[in-house]
């Protein structure tokens, strides 16, 4: 499973979606849309130019800017539990 987390810092969903994935056992890579330029422009390609956050992709799979409620399913289907 590859997990990669677009965020930044102090927001609350970001920080929400990484202590979930801090307290699984499941690696994950995060990239902060302030400080990564190429997390910052593949955001721009995702949402037709501007920068949105969080996005999550899950192998194959992108979810843009999840709810609580839908990262909370996403993690579910994966079998994931803090």
């Amino acid at each position: 499973m590859n997990i990669i987390l677009y965020g930044r810092k102090g927001h609350a969903y970001t920080v929400a979606f990484k202590n979930f994935l801090n307290s699984t056992d499941v690696p994950y890579i995060y990239k902060d849309v302030s400080q990564d330029t190429a997390a910052r422009e593949h955001s721009k390609d995702l949402y037709n130019g501007a920068v949105k956050y969080p996005t999550l992709f899950v192998d194959d799979k992108i979810f843009l800017t999840p709810t609580t409620e839908e990262f909370n399913k996403i993690m579910q289907d994966l079998k994931l539990r803090a």
